[in-house]
């Protein structure tokens, strides 16, 4: 059983699978608190995120601030922290909605970070 709750979409932005765990985690423990029921999309949701999270959020965020650097649009910096691609080829498919190609010293330059990340 789930329960409506009174709430307001303010801001709507891609996210990171581990930093949406993050959240949603959060959110959870804010419902279990007040004592009130969380759907099962929910904990379906978490579940999903928790089997694919390749990072924590904290270094999500980390490597979200690093990838600024290059200039790519949100959604590509989602995807690859999402995918955390370990070759060119790889890394040169999620750039796609990018208006810019890159060179490869940029792209191993990006995967020295992914790398640095998400290969621990």
């Amino acid at each position: 059983m789930s329960v409506d709750i009174d709430a307001e979409v303010v801001e709507e932005a891609h996210v990171p699978n581990p930093i949406a765990k993050s959240m949603l985690e959060k959110y959870l423990k804010e419902l279990q608190a007040a004592g009130l029921p969380a759907s099962v999309l929910a904990h379906e949701t978490l579940e999903y995120l928790r089997k694919f999270s390749k990072v924590s959020s904290e270094e999500a965020e980390e490597l979200l601030n690093e990838l600024s650097s290059f200039n790519l649009r949100n959604e590509s910096k989602v995807m690859i922290i999402n995918i955390c691609p370990q070759t060119i080829e790889e890394l040169r498919a999620l750039l796609i909605l990018e208006d810019k190609v890159f060179d490869a010293n940029e792209l191993e330059n990006i995967l020295s970070l992914i790398s640095k990340h998400c290969l621990k």
